[in-house]
């Protein structure tokens, strides 16, 4: 009975020595971790940690995970703007030029045909700095570009015809006058796909046109949320040319890379329902 008795004791013992090193192992553990510096923390994966206190120890640190991608060496900005700018070339081209080059950006001038005939060197220019071109058509009517199919495809096939007498290159890139759509008729669509023209329109219009250079500032800043592609409408005009400066820094400022059109780009139009 005396040896049962003992060997019960012995149990207890050991269970109250297991117990003190549990609470001992788990206490020395906490404070080790509680030490660790937080810049020694690092996250991996795709979820990020978003660290809501400035404490300098791991065990005060409150965060939440915000499903982020993480981006790797060398990523690029997923997000671009296209400045488009209509109507030229014009008295304003060189300074728009001017302003383009200052800020190392390329732009997408679309260009009226007699405006190309009335200023050769602007033209000329914008594409030895590295801009694109595009035409705008010739008459800048509906009524007259729409008449038919034919004369709709004419009229740019017209501007591709000066565009080469003045600077020996082509293009493909159109843009319709008030934008492709309601006014183009489906077989003028269809017409000018058949001759591999690419249709642009815009999703940020700046209504520079009736708008003073504040307005269009404005336009820019709360039309142009939200959006990881962006193409943007100006016109050559003045108050357009005193908001270009912005335009360039707001949209830098946000994370846009600037790029000009080229023909290898998808073009995103009102038709496509891409923009």
């Amino acid at each position: 009975m005396k040896i049962k008795d003992n060997k019960a004791v012995f149990h207890v013992f050991i269970r109250i020595f297991l117990i003190a090193v549990l609470i001992l192992t788990g206490t020395l553990l906490e404070e080790k971790i509680n030490n660790v510096p937080v810049e020694n923390i690092s996250s991996k994966g795709e979820n990020t940690l978003e660290l809501l206190s400035q404490s300098n120890t791991l065990g005060e640190i409150i965060y939440k995970a915000s499903q982020e991608e993480t981006k790797g060496p060398g990523a690029t900005s997923e997000k671009v703007a296209y400045i488009t700018i209509d109507d030229g070339p014009s008295k304003y081209t060189n300074a728009l030029l001017d302003i383009l080059k200052e800020n190392d950006v390329k732009a997408t001038f679309f260009m009226l045909n007699q405006n190309m005939k009335n200023h050769k060197e602007e033209v000329r220019r914008v594409l030895e700095e590295e801009n694109s071109i595009g035409f705008h058509s010739v008459s800048h009517d509906i009524h007259k570009l729409y008449k038919s199919p034919e004369v709709t495809v004419g009229e740019f096939n017209t501007c591709n015809n000066t565009l080469q007498e003045i600077t020996g290159q082509s293009s493909k890139l159109i843009r319709l006058p008030y934008g492709s759509k309601p006014y183009m008729p489906e077989g003028s669509y269809n017409k000018l796909m058949a001759n591999d023209y690419l249709i642009w329109d815009w999703n940020l219009d700046t209504q520079d046109w009736k708008s003073s250079t504040s307005q269009i500032v404005s336009n820019i800043l709360y039309y142009g949320r939200k959006r990881d592609e962006l193409v943007v409408l100006i016109h050559e005009k003045e108050q357009s040319l005193n908001a270009l400066n912005n335009i360039i820094r707001i949209l830098k400022e946000r994370g846009y890379t600037i790029l000009p059109i080229t023909e290898n780009i998808t073009p995103k139009n009102f038709w496509q329902e891409n923009l």
